[in-house]
């Protein structure tokens, strides 16, 4: 196993102290910051695709995505801006009345090692915020997470506050959650129905 291969057996199995010094070790060997993200990506997107044949679980997905956060905080001050490819802005959160988190987190996490800027608003937030938010941030994209069938209906009001206000246009919508499915995220005429985190970043990578 060579030390990009060890790199990521430390962040798959959460040992975050060791990722860290195995990073900063690498970078002084001359190992450039691009390699390491891409070694880091490529891994956690193999992660992903076990987790959707459950090969991996949630608690193992978290720990991981903790220890890459660690590793990318090292590594991403050290791009020149020439490296740096501008992505989109996401703003996320769980829906009013929803203090679910630990799936929505995981998407955040994701969805910044992939180099989106996420602006993560937590749980129980409401449509003024969320909208007030992405018009402050300059957001391009919102994402809605929603665990329980009570609070589904907050995603489609939020939707229905965008085109109220003439903005709709400006964002992408996603939407995800236990109970959310396509044909919901059709019904309500979301942008996007995202299963799972990786699932976000490919929707994000594709437009």
């Amino acid at each position: 196993m060579d030390k990009l291969e060890q790199l990521f057996a430390f962040v798959e199995n959460g040992d975050n102290e060791e990722a860290k010094d195995l990073t900063n070790a690498l970078l002084k060997e001359g190992c450039s910051p691009q390699k390491i993200i891409e070694t880091m990506t490529d891994g956690m997107r193999k992660l992903g695709d076990l987790f959707e044949k459950k090969e991996v679980f949630l608690p193992e997905l978290l720990v991981a995505s903790d220890a890459l956060m660690d590793v990318m905080e090292i590594v991403e001050p050290l791009l020149s801006s020439a490296d740096q490819v501008k992505k989109k802005r996401v703003v996320i959160g769980t829906v009013e009345g929803d203090l679910h988190e630990i799936g929505k987190n995981l998407v955040g996490m994701v969805m910044k090692a992939n180099g989106y800027e996420v602006i993560d608003l937590g749980g129980d937030v409401s449509i003024q915020k969320f909208i007030d938010t992405a018009e402050k941030e300059k957001a391009d994209v919102i994402g809605m997470s929603s665990l329980m069938t009570t609070t589904m209906k907050e995603q489609q009001s939020l939707i229905e506050e965008l085109k109220r206000l003439n903005i709709r246009e400006k964002y992408k919508v996603m939407v995800g959650g236990a109970p959310i499915s396509q044909k919901w995220a059709d019904q309500i005429e979301a942008d996007a129905y995202c299963v799972n985190a990786f699932e976000t970043v490919r929707y994000l990578d594709s437009i």
